[in-house]
Parts: structure tokens; C-alpha cells; sequence
């Protein structure tokens, strides 16, 4: 289905050489088709974006390839499947995080594109609150991260209810107070 690279090739890759990366991209084309084609379809509106960062995910583990722990297609097929889920995370995180807010704010406030959450949204929330929240927009759900933190889920449910009242009240203060600092809950 696809070409296993020469290690010839693959140094040429970690030296940093342009058209030895390029050849590594076309070579693996068909993997990365093939991975994005399992988590979307060929005109869905993310299939451009996970060929995009299966490619991506090439380039930044073809420096951390061991030729002794296996060959390098097993290796990539790793790397590009753990970009693209880690792609549909961070998007089903992002989808989350709109969801706390109420109808009314999400046309006054827009969140940062740089990062998922303003930092200053966060003062107010406990320790156990931020770690929870932090845990649910790495992956996506509360039993997920209830693995993460080695919490019982109901734990981390109950922090996610305060930190979701939390930053709902603050976003309601901030959207009536036109953005300024506000009250903190």
C-alpha cells in the first residue's frame, strides 16, 4: 500500500534537506490518505485538515525515528494517527467550550484563536476546577479525563458543574459590563 523510505533517505530527512522531506511526503502520500480517508471522508470539511496534519505530524517525528524499534512506516502510521485524533480533540474541546457559553455571549465574546481559553476567565476557579477543565479540553470527555487524572468520574463531573456555573456567570458578568473585569465568582 505504501513504501517503506530507505534510511538513506530518512538521514537526509533529519539533516534538514528540503527535497529529501518533499520525496518523504509524496512517499507516504497514500498512508496519510488512507488515515485521514478512517477518520472523515474525501470532501468533508476536515479531510483537507487531517492530510494537513498527518503531513505535519510527519515532519515533526521523522527527528524522534529509532531504525531499531521498527520501520519507519509503523512509526509514521503512529505519529499521523496521533496528529489526527489529536486534531478532532482539540476541535470536539473547542465545540465544548462554545457550548458553556449562553447564547447571548458567544455574540460578544469571541474566544482567542491562539489558545482555547483567556487565561484571566480562569481566576476564580479552584485548583481541582482548572485541572478538571484542563483535562476535558485534552480530551474531549469526562470519563476520559477521569482516566487521565486517576479521579473517580463523579469527582470530575462535579468540578466540571462548578467550573462550567463558574465561567457562565463570569462571561454573563463580563457581556454586561461591555468586557471589563467584572465580579468574580
Amino acid at each position: 500500500m505504501w513504501t517503506e523510505p530507505t534510511g538513506d533517505l530518512l538521514e537526509k530527512c533529519r539533516e534538514g534537506e528540503s527535497q529529501s522531506l518533499e520525496e518523504l511526503l509524496v512517499l507516504l502520500t497514500p498512508l496519510v490518505r488512507h488515515l485521514a480517508g478512517r477518520f472523515s471522508r474525501p470532501g468533508d470539511l476536515h479531510f483537507d485538515d487531517l492530510l494537513q496534519e498527518g503531513y505535519i505530524s510527519i515532519l515533526r517525528g521523522v527527528h524522534g525515528y529509532d531504525p531499531s524499534r521498527g520501520k519507519f512506516s509503523s512509526f509514521a502510521f503512529s505519529c499521523i494517527r496521533n496528529g489526527m485524533v489529536s486534531f478532532l480533540r482539540r476541535g470536539k474541546a473547542q465545540r465544548s467550550i462554545e457550548r458553556l457559553l449562553p447564547p447571548e455571549v458567544e455574540v460578544h465574546y469571541q474566544l482567542p484563536s491562539s489558545k482555547i481559553i483567556d487565561l484571566d476567565l480562569l481566576e476564580g476557579l479552584s485548583v481541582a476546577e482548572t485541572t478538571v477543565l484542563d483535562a476535558f479540553l485534552e480530551t474531549g470527555s469526562v470519563t476520559s479525563s477521569a482516566k487521565i487524572l486517576g479521579w473517580p468520574r463523579k469527582r470530575v463531573d462535579n468540578a466540571l458543574q462548578r467550573a462550567r456555573r463558574k465561567l457562565r456567570r463570569k462571561l454573563n458578568v463580563e457581556s454586561q459590563t461591555g468586557g471589563g473585569s467584572g465580579e468574580r465568582g
